[in-house]
């Protein structure tokens, strides 16, 4: 080796040296708390309005997060354009930072919800981190992240080394997803949600259930119904839709909410269609008019004259058909996951062979223990409700209706057409769908809304067919449609 070049060697190799034990002492491996949050959509959303959205997304780091970080002693690593990394002492104080965030973002008055919509992902893990200046690296770091990804738009994903450090404080605002795998890390991990589900409508939730008297009424064609309400207040009916049980219904998250959040205004009206739930499961006719028969016979027996009727998914045709026969006993129609023409009828030759694929799989595969057809139906149903949740509610459809019914029931449901209807229908109808409806997608519901004479059709950022209570996009529902049950009692 030439000696300037072994001169050079040495004195590249001793630098190198040096700047490796250098870097060495300058970093510190400790256990911190961390919060990964990211904008969802941030790529689509730059896309269509990038001067207003950088400036929103300003006031929101600057309004929302960094006080929320600051009050719960955190430490921001980084604040980028689409994310943030940020740094705790404890676990609870991460969570306490992420749920405070998250919180404010489902306030329908949020001034981020207009005109962007936006909404944060959050990950929190405790975790091992190398710090290294103000920056922070390792598994805490990545694991975090990950969890972030995977979080619903709106939620919180935690560890539950998150759970476990928070304490018993937080036992109560946190369901069970499962164990996750990740990729780059190694070993799946346990993971919770946080759930937003405030207490005074648990509290409320918990006494309808236990308040509720289950009476009985007989059709013209001898079916017997079981109905029930609870609540104080002016009269609103629940439309019987797919399948549903008087007394099950309170744990459904799809169901739950909506029917707690009605009862604490208003006397709501349930019951269970014929051949399911706690009415007769044995019956000569099953037909959609039999649907709208069964729907009057409880206005009848209620003692309800005229009232604002609540539907969902087939529901919203029943009732529909009920208020172009009854015109007089109907003021107003909310709608929320609506169609007015059923799977067989529609044009698309991929619906005609869906229809029927989901007909027979119903009928043979309703039975079958876990996994089943019911589990898939929880996931097209409510699929932002937790593991947990979607399994309770695919047992509970076991106890609601008979594989004999079901093939039954999809038989009439697959076939409804009430769009010669619907001109007749001049009551004011709220239409509530989610854009990514993939039980009935929302384009079923602008053919509903079109063919109303009186009708709004709002449209929110969801996947839920049945919106759950920790959807973020569930305080928006509960306004529009408090309020226009209000306008309409």
């Amino acid at each position: 080796m030439h000696h300037g070049n072994a001169a050079a060697f040495r004195k590249r190799y001793r630098y190198g040296r040096f700047r490796n034990i250098t870097d060495q002492a300058m970093s510190e491996l400790r256990l911190a708390a961390i919060l990964s949050l990211d904008v969802v959509g941030y790529s689509r959303l730059m896309q269509t309005s990038s001067g207003q959205l950088l400036k929103t997304l300003n006031e929101l780091y600057r309004d929302l997060v960094i006080p929320a970080v600051k009050g719960n002693k955190g430490r921001i690593v980084k604040l980028l354009g689409d994310g943030a990394l940020i740094e705790f002492a404890s676990a609870g104080r991460a969570l306490e930072a992420a749920i405070a965030i998250q919180t404010s973002l489902r306030d329908p008055q949020s001034p981020y919800q207009n005109p962007e919509h936006i909404l944060l992902r959050a990950g929190v893990h405790v975790g091992d981190v190398t710090v290294n200046g103000d920056d922070i690296f390792g598994d805490g770091v990545n694991i975090a992240s990950r969890l972030q990804a995977a979080a619903e738009p709106g939620g919180v994903l935690v560890s539950k080394m998150v759970c476990d450090l928070a304490g018993a404080d937080y036992a109560d605002h946190l369901r069970g997803e499962g164990l996750h795998s990740f990729k780059g890390i190694a070993q799946p991990i346990e993971t919770l949600s946080v759930d937003f589900t405030d207490e005074k409508s648990a509290k409320s939730r918990k006494a309808f259930m236990n308040a509720q008297e289950v009476q009985y009424c007989r059709t013209n064609d001898g079916v017997n119904l079981a109905w029930t309400a609870v609540g104080d207040g002016p009269p609103v009916v629940k439309a019987p839709n797919w399948i549903g049980h008087l007394e099950l219904d309170w744990r459904n998250p799809g169901f739950s909410p909506i029917c707690t959040s009605i009862a604490m205004k208003h006397r709501l009206v349930r019951f269970d269609a014929r051949l399911n739930g706690l009415s007769d499961w044995e019956a000569e006719t099953c037909s959609f008019d039999s649907f709208v028969d069964d729907l009057e016979a409880v206005f009848d027996v209620a003692g309800v004259e005229r009232a604002p009727i609540v539907a969902m998914s087939q529901g919203c045709s029943v009732a529909a058909a009920f208020a172009a026969r009854r015109p007089e006993r109907v003021s107003a129609i909310a709608m929320i996951g609506a169609f007015s023409v059923g799977r067989a009828k529609r044009k698309s030759k991929k619906d005609l062979e869906r229809a029927e694929a989901m007909r027979k799989m119903m009928t043979a595969g309703w039975d079958d223990d876990f996994p089943s057809m019911r589990d898939l139906m929880a996931q097209i149903i409510i699929p932002g409700a937790s593991d947990e949740e979607r399994r309770q509610t695919a047992r509970d459809m076991r106890e609601m209706i008979s594989p004999e019914n079901m093939g039954r029931y999809r038989d009439v449901i697959d076939y409804i057409d009430i769009r010669h209807l619907l001109p007749s229908v001049e009551v004011p109808c709220l239409l509530c769908h989610s854009t990514g409806d993939r039980m009935q997608p929302v384009e079923q519901g602008r053919i509903f809304a079109k063919g109303l004479p009186n009708a709004r059709l709002i449209t929110y950022e969801s996947k839920n067919h049945l919106m759950t209570r920790n959807d973020p996009e569930w305080p928006r529902l509960e306004r529009d449609l408090t309020a226009f049950l209000f306008a309409h009692s």
